[in-house]
């Protein structure tokens, strides 16, 4: 046997290795394209990348979906369906060869900056694939955010102002709805780590984008439910009493998500606990003795840490525990457009600060940044 028909044998294996799907569809993928083709990688936690799939496939397109872990899988359609075994290295490798080939004309992702999804972009750029980023919306609850090329400080939006010819439109006249959205969230948050954390071996936990272990992550959402009904009433009281009381004479912080991707690079060096520990001494050294500092802490951490005791301690040593308050509920318009300015490192919170005229301070990378 000669070397080339060798290493070609090797290469052969590796990829049956790593790469499981029906032998009809590797044979599907490798006809002459009749369709528009899009390839799904991860999408958010729940089905809405499975509902998405079912409706291009009603419309026309020819769709194919990567599952890394036995969450996607288990809310994934078998048609379509590839099944990745490897790792981030043999991830990166067979992607730009299995772009390359199979002829897709957009690649739909949840998430630009999952380092699965970043090697997918930076291939497809090259390739000259384009790609769809999804996010949780900007402007929430309610939206989702679709961008091409990638999210917040990833986005084409990044660091530029609007034409100064721009003209504004009135907003479309939607009809209010609460989607009670947080109980289905929660129930296929733990469906989906579940499925990923009891039936996801090898090295394909590697390419989880939150490493999380099973039974914390069930006592700290426990604990998050716990926190949300005891603290409940206090948060409402808090909420009014400074929305009448304090009208711009507070200055709000609003936390984000620890595993956020937006929490890495783009925080520049920031953290939550650098937040916290710079914003008190700031606010005890030179804020007006009449104002007050409030704390929001995000609903998806009011569990994961106990941020009022970290908070409290510290603000005892700058002797301003009176004028400090935390919130872990409430709405995060009404309290932007009450304050007297807003500090955050990259969340979203800071476009509701923008919205209503809040004086706005950005530490990090964030889609709204900008110098002017």
């Amino acid at each position: 046997m000669d070397k080339p028909t060798a290493d070609r044998m090797a290469s052969d294996r590796v990829r049956q290795r790593i790469i499981r799907f029906n032998p009809r569809l590797k044979d599907a993928i490798s006809e002459a394209k009749v369709r528009p083709r899009i390839l799904l990688l991860q999408g958010p936690v729940g089905p809405f990348f499975k509902t998405l799939q079912a409706h291009l496939e009603q419309n026309g397109y020819d769709v194919w979906r990567v599952c890394f872990n036995a969450g996607d899988r288990f809310y994934s359609s078998k048609k379509g369906r590839i099944n990745f075994h490897g790792d981030i290295h043999e991830w990166r490798n067979w992607f730009h060869d299995f772009a390359s080939t199979a002829g897709f004309d957009r690649v739909i992702l949840f998430g630009a900056e999952r380092e699965i999804h970043r090697v997918a972009r930076n291939a497809a750029q090259r390739l000259g694939i384009d790609v769809l980023s999804l996010e949780e919306g900007y402007i929430r609850p309610g939206y989702i955010t679709v961008e091409q090329g990638g999210n917040n400080s990833a986005s084409p939006l990044a660091g530029r102002l609007p034409p100064p010819e721009m003209r504004y439109h009135d907003q479309p006249d939607f009809p209010a709805e609460d989607f009670k959205g947080f109980r289905p969230m929660c129930l296929h948050g733990f469906v989906y780590y579940s499925f990923r954390t009891f039936f996801t071996f090898g090295k394909r936990r590697e390419l989880f984008h939150r490493p999380l272990s099973a039974l914390p992550e069930i006592f700290y959402w426990l604990r998050n439910a716990g926190r949300r009904i005891h603290r409940h009433p206090h948060n409402t009281k808090t909420v009014e009493w400074l929305v009448k009381r304090c009208h711009k004479n507070y200055y709000l912080v609003p936390f984000q998500v620890d595993a956020d991707a937006q929490m890495q690079d783009a925080a520049l060096g920031w953290n939550r606990l650098r937040l916290i520990s710079a914003t008190l001494k700031s606010f005890a050294q030179n804020a007006p003795q009449e104002s007050r500092l409030v704390f929001k802490v995000h609903p998806l951490e009011r569990g994961h840490a106990n941020h009022h005791a970290l908070i409290d301690e510290m603000a005892r040593a700058y002797g301003i525990s009176d004028r400090v308050d935390i919130l872990d509920h409430g709405s995060m318009g009404l309290l932007a457009h009450h304050a007297a300015g807003m500090i955050t490192i990259t969340s979203t919170s800071g476009l509701s600060a923008i919205h209503h005229g809040t004086p706005l301070l950005v530490l990090g990378e964030a889609l709204y940044a900008h110098p002017e």
